[in-house]
């Protein structure tokens, strides 16, 4: 409330007493806001008048001075007066590449504070810094359409920061901000812009500027009214320019009057839009009350129809029980599955442990395999010197045989030279019994006996022929026999090598997959997986094989798993469409 002015002095009032000042009592005004603020009690001073004229007179020029005086020396004893505010008050503000500053920061007083410096120094770059940081428009300030002119040149973005103090009762949210609210604004030439809310330990609270709108809301801090920040061009032009009009205009909008103008017109609005609900309601009711009765009709006569409501609520019982007896049909179906499924868990058991068995008696094969391998391996040494020995006899036999042969084909050279000889001596005997007929001379007896003693040689000849002949046939037929006795001999030892090898080949392949997954895989699987943590063009890698992943806790159930999963064990999981395809792809170019 206004200070209650003190009356004018009656024409009958004491002068000495009117010298005096004295003081009329007043109110002031305070936020509920700012409950701790003490402001400046105005006070009010009798003039000294004579009464019969309204002019000034050097008496109310005294008067004026003795109440300054007075005032000063009450605002100086008082310790309530000029007390700060526990909160809504800017305690500091900084800027950074903002206008002609590359970084400032500017601590602020809790009452007036008073900042000078020269022509272009930058002072009213800190009222301005203000009034953008808490929310204000560019224009606003009369220094620049838009945020990007008052970034400093060379600089892509500025940064403005103001602390607001947050103490006292009326504090806002205290538990979320703590001592202080800091809020900062970022923007850059690019035009992006945003704010940024911080509580009194630097913590992010909010970014959206109808929180920052609502603080200011809160302290009253009116950024937009000229009576509490009054710039450089507005004070001129309100000082030298203004008219009767734009100080009215001035005056309404520093005193929010404009504002609440504005509000009360929307409050008009709404009553004038509730005025025309409520008609239309009123309209209504008529109809509302002829449908309560016809309810409350109808609601008496279900009453008189106790008969119906029992029928009901026992058809409610029997419902009920009908569920029951449904639900006890579904649990025998339930205990009948269970048993079944308990029936199948037993088969299983009983086949796992016949599965137990036969894996017992192949580890046993396993076993006796090694055995007979180790036996055959101790059994191939005779028949490696049986087979030295029948190499040495089969060379033997065929050094000999060739030997029988030479003589052979010498001994019928020898007979086709006899032959030939006979021929010529039968030949030579024939003229010469030619000749000794003719002649009939006395060396017939001679001849005769040369051809005598020819006939002789040829009948030695053939002997010796037909001894070599038999004695070539008993070499043939043991040369025969040796390559049998070779023969018989090499068949058993590639059949025992062949065995040998297919029982080290079964061994190592046992030892080479023992306690190794990957042996029952693919023999790509490990470069399929390399291809796979190399690629990143998945959206999540992909899980597998699957069998990877499966433990057998109990050997028994070996044979049950591997026939439920099948082949899914080599299968993999992804997790999107896109995956699938592009593992098929690497799958088909690993030929997985």
């Amino acid at each position: 409330m206004a200070p209650v002015k003190r009356p004018r002095p009656a024409d009958d009032e004491d002068p000495d007493t009117s010298d005096q000042s004295e003081v009329v009592g007043v109110e002031s005004a305070r936020s509920n806001l700012r409950k701790d603020t003490a402001k400046r009690v105005r006070m009010s001073y009798d003039e000294s008048s004579d009464g019969t004229s309204g002019e000034p007179s050097d008496d109310d020029e005294l008067n004026e001075e003795q109440a300054t005086q007075f005032r000063t020396q009450q605002q100086g004893s008082s310790a309530l007066e000029n007390a700060a505010a526990d909160n809504g008050i800017l305690e500091s503000v900084s800027c950074s590449n903002f206008m002609c500053h590359g970084y400032l920061e500017v601590a602020l007083g809790p009452l007036i504070n008073f900042i000078i410096g020269y022509n272009g120094s930058g002072k009213s770059a800190i009222l301005t810094a203000i009034t953008i940081c808490l929310g204000g428009k560019a224009t606003a300030t009369n220094r620049g359409q838009s945020l990007k002119s008052f970034i400093k040149e060379g600089t892509e973005s500025a940064v403005l920061s103001v602390k607001i103090k947050n103490r006292g009762d009326s504090a806002y949210q205290p538990e979320v901000y703590g001592d202080s609210i800091i809020v900062e604004r970022h923007f850059a030439r690019s035009g992006t812009s945003n704010f940024k809310l911080k509580s009194a330990a630097g913590r992010l609270i909010s970014t959206k500027k109808a929180d920052l709108e609502e603080i200011c809301d809160y302290f009253a801090l009116q950024i937009d009214n000229p009576m509490n920040v009054l710039t450089q061009d507005m004070a001129r032009q309100f000082l030298s320019n203004s008219t009767p009009q734009e100080k009215y205009k001035f005056f309404m909008k520093g005193t929010q009057l404009e504002h609440l103008d504005g509000d009360y017109l929307q409050i008009e609005q709404s009553i004038d839009r509730i005025d025309q609900d409520l008609a239309k309601s009123l309209a209504d009711v008529g109809r509302y009350e002829e449908e309560a009765c016809k309810a409350k009709s109808s609601l008496a006569l279900s009453e008189k129809h106790d008969s119906l409501r029992e029928k009901i609520r026992n058809v409610g019982y029997q419902m009920a029980w009908a569920q029951v007896e449904e639900v006890e049909q579904k649990l025998a179906l339930t205990d009948d599955e269970l048993v079944k499924i308990a029936e199948s868990i037993l088969k299983a058991k009983q086949k796992a442990d016949h599965c137990t068995e036969l894996f017992d008696v192949a580890n046993q094969g396993h076993e006796d395999a090694k055995r007979v391998v180790q036996e055959l391996k101790e059994s191939l040494a005779p028949y490696a010197e049986r087979k030295g020995q029948a190499e040495q006899e089969h060379k033997t036999a065929m050094k000999n045989a060739m030997e029988i042969q030479g003589e052979q084909r010498m001994i019928k050279n020898q007979v086709t030279s006899s032959k030939k000889a006979i021929d010529t001596a039968q030949n030579s005997i024939n003229d010469e019994y030619s000749r000794l007929e003719e002649v009939n001379g006395g060396g017939n007896a001679r001849r005769l006996a040369e051809i005598e003693s020819k006939r002789v040689a040829l009948a030695d000849a053939k002997t010796r022929l037909g001894d070599h002949e038999g004695g070539l046939q008993s070499l043939e037929e043991k040369r025969r026999c040796a390559v049998q006795d070779l023969e018989q001999s090499k068949y058993p030892i590639p059949q025992k090598r062949e065995e040998v090898q297919a029982c080290d080949d079964r061994l190592n392949r046992l030892i080479k997959d023992k306690g190794k997954q990957e042996g029952a895989y693919h023999a790509n699987l490990p470069r399929l997986l390399r291809t796979i943590r190399e690629d990143n063009g998945f959206q999540q890698k992909p899980i597998g094989p699957i069998g990877y992943h499966v433990r057998l806790l109990k050997p028994t159930w070996s044979s049950i798993l591997e026939k439920s999963f099948g082949a899914a064990l080599n299968t993999f999981i992804v997790t999107s469409k896109g995956d699938q395809t592009r593992l098929s792809t690497l799958m088909a170019r690993i030929q997985w």
